[in-house]
C-alpha cells in the first residue's frame, strides 16, 4: 500500500494499469475456459438451386450433378446414389441434452419418361456423419441397408418417397406410391398415399419440419388430382412423434438418396433449402 501510496502521489498510475492487467487476463482465461467446455452450435442455413449443388454437395455411388439438377441416379436397373451437404449439422448437445429443430424444403422430380412401369422412390435423411454408409439399390432408396437381411447398417431418419410397392414391408394402399416416415428401417413407422405423376415427371415440392420442443416431425408434399392436371400441397398431414436424440448422434449428415431395381426412373433433386434453429 506504501508503494502505492507513493506512485500515486508522482501520479504515476502504475497500480492502476497493472489491475487493469490481471482483470482483461482473468477475462480472457474464463473466456476460453468457458469456450473449450460450452461448444457454440451454430445453426445450418443454405438455399441450393442446380447452380450452387456442385460447391455445396458431395455425390456418391451413381449421383451426379448435372444442368438438370442433383440426379441420384442414371435411368438404369439396378442403380443407387447419395448426396449429402458438404457440412454436418449439429443436431443435439450431449452436454446440455438441447436439441435442434430444422426445416427443409426441396423440390424434386421422379421421372419414368413415359413408362407406366417404374421403382424404387427417393428419400431424404440423416445419418451419423461418416462417409462409408452403404448405399443400397432396389427399394432401399440408397439407403444403408443389408440387401439380404433387409436390417440397417447404420442408423438413419429418413422421410421416403416411395414409387414400387414391397410386399415385405410397404403399406398396401392404392395406388401404391406413398410418403413415408423411416426410422432405421423400411417399414415406414407413419405413412400417406402419395398422389404422384412420375409417368409424366411433373416437378413435386415437399417441406420437412422438426420442432424440438414437441419432437414432432412433420411433412407436407405435392398431390396431382382429377387425372393428374390439379395440383395441391397436402399440408402436415403426415406427422410421427421421435425424439431425435435416441437415434442418432450429436453430428449427422443430411442429403437425399435414390435407386432403382428391376424397373427404372430418374430421381433429380432440383432445389433445396435448409435452416436449424441455434439450441
Amino acid at each position: 500500500m506504501a508503494n502505492c501510496k507513493q506512485l500515486a502521489s508522482n501520479k504515476t498510475p502504475i497500480c492502476l494499469f497493472t489491475m487493469a492487467i490481471c482483470n482483461s487476463s482473468l477475462f480472457m482465461i474464463v473466456t476460453l475456459y468457458f469456450s473449450f467446455i460450452i461448444p457454440l452450435a451454430t445453426p445450418l442455413n443454405f438455399n441450393l438451386t442446380p447452380d450452387d449443388f456442385d460447391k455445396n454437395l458431395k455425390t456418391y455411388a451413381d449421383a451426379s450433378i448435372s444442368s438438370k439438377g442433383l440426379e441420384l441416379n442414371p435411368a438404369q436397373q439396378q442403380k443407387a446414389g447419395r448426396a449429402t451437404y458438404k457440412e454436418p449439422l449439429h443436431l443435439w448437445d450431449k452436454a446440455s441434452g438441447k436439441l435442434a429443430g430444422f426445416t427443409t424444403n426441396f423440390s424434386f422430380v421422379i421421372d419414368s419418361e413415359g413408362s407406366p412401369n417404374y421403382a424404387d422412390g427417393l428419400a431424404f435423411f440423416l445419418v451419423p456423419k461418416r462417409s462409408d454408409i452403404l448405399v443400397t439399390k432396389g427399394g432401399a432408396f440408397g439407403l444403408p441397408i443389408d440387401p439380404v437381411t433387409i436390417k440397417p447398417t447404420s442408423p438413419f431418419v429418413a422421410v421416403e418417397f416411395d414409387t414400387f410397392y414391397n410386399t415385405g414391408w410397404d403399406p398396401d394402399t392404392s395406388p401404391a406410391t406413398h410418403v413415408g416416415i423411416d426410422i432405421s428401417s423400411l417399414r415406414s413407422s407413419a405413412s400417406e398415399v402419395w398422389l404422384s405423376d412420375i409417368t409424366h415427371g411433373k416437378e413435386n415440392k415437399a417441406r420437412i419440419r422438426y420442432d424440438s420442443t414437441s419432437q414432432i416431425l412433420r411433412v407436407a408434399f405435392t398431390n396431382f388430382k382429377n387425372n393428374y392436371t390439379q395440383e395441391e400441397v397436402v399440408q402436415d398431414t403426415l406427422s410421427f412423434k421421435i425424439d431425435l436424440r435416441k437415434y442418432l448422434p450429436e453430428w449427422v449428415d443430411i442429403g437425399f438418396s435414390a435407386s432403382t431395381g428391376g424397373l427404372v426412373e430418374r430421381n433429380i433433386v432440383k432445389s433445396w433449402e435448409f435452416s436449424s434453429e441455434l439450441m
